[in-house]
């Protein structure tokens, strides 16, 4: 990364995207918090920041909607993707028991990702705008406690009083990083991603479109129907791959595809880096 770079993250401090960018961000970058994806996405095409580190995925709650729509909208590009363990943990004051807490609070994809652990504990739940937010307000409440990760312990002094209460033990999150470049090197561990929509209404054509994939052996890790917003029945499909832009197979593909396509947008060729969690 470029020395003195601004980096912009879905904040506040002490949630899983501001554990994410740290995991990034070198010591001489920036990291500049944002109250939502949208304004994140407006600051790195209008050149306020130089990129940014969004949630794309995760795989116990699937996609993060907001995030494909602003892809599709901006005129930006992913050049990085991070996976990142979600270790989720229950906090609270310390010299707090289980049997003290009342409430559990944090935000609704923490809650939906422990749904299991918060059936056992038949307590009520409330959810909140951010795993900070519900932090703060358990500093001010020792019957509450929240769900966050190690960060959040740290930041606000409370005590884990459960630790890896997800459902699931292979709990990730991928966060894509945007940026108004895109990155030329083929690294050998790439991904691409692309949005595409049908023409009309054709029987088939989004079996006509995968047949080409799989005439050049390229592997789809990901296929996903969104509304266009253009009316029922209208849908767009982002499909990620394996390879680069500029690998020749996939150049190939890509190029015969937007001959058979009403609308295809590269969303970017990038690496995956896997980030530690705490």
């Amino acid at each position: 990364m470029e020395k003195n770079k601004q980096i912009g993250y879905l904040g506040p401090e002490g949630t899983f995207s501001h554990e994410a960018v740290l995991n990034y961000v070198d010591e001489d970058s920036k990291i500049v918090p944002f109250d939502n994806i949208l304004h994140i996405f407006e600051s790195v095409e209008q050149g306020d920041i130089d990129e940014a580190v969004v949630p794309i995925e995760n795989s116990t709650e699937g996609s993060v909607l907001v995030t494909l729509d602003a892809l599709t909208y901006f005129d930006l590009n992913i050049v990085k993707e991070l996976e990142l363990p979600i270790k989720h943990n229950l906090l609270a004051q310390k010299g707090s028991s289980i049997d003290d807490i009342t409430v559990i609070c944090s935000h609704q994809q923490a809650l939906a990702q422990c749904r299991k652990y918060l059936n056992k504990l038949n307590k009520q739940v409330h959810a909140m705008s951010s795993t900070a937010t519900a932090a703060r307000y358990v500093t001010e409440l020792s019957s509450a406690a929240v769900i966050g990760n190690e960060i959040l312990s740290q930041k606000y002094n409370l005590e884990i009083i459960a630790s890896n209460i997800q459902d699931y033990d292979n709990n990730l999150t991928r966060f894509v990083v945007i940026s108004k470049s895109f990155q030329e090197e083929i690294t050998g561990n790439d991904k691409t991603s692309i949005v595409i929509s049908l023409k009309g209404d054709k029987p088939g054509g989004l079996y006509e479109i995968l047949r080409v994939f799989a005439e050049e052996d390229i592997n789809l890790t990901k296929i996903e129907s969104r509304p266009s917003k253009k009316g029922m029945g209208n849908y767009l499909f982002f499909i990620d791959m394996q390879g680069h832009r500029n690998e020749s197979h996939i150049n190939k593909t890509l190029s015969v595809i937007e001959s058979e396509v009403s609308m295809i947008k590269i969303l970017g060729s990038y690496a995956t880096i896997n980030v530690g969690g705490n």
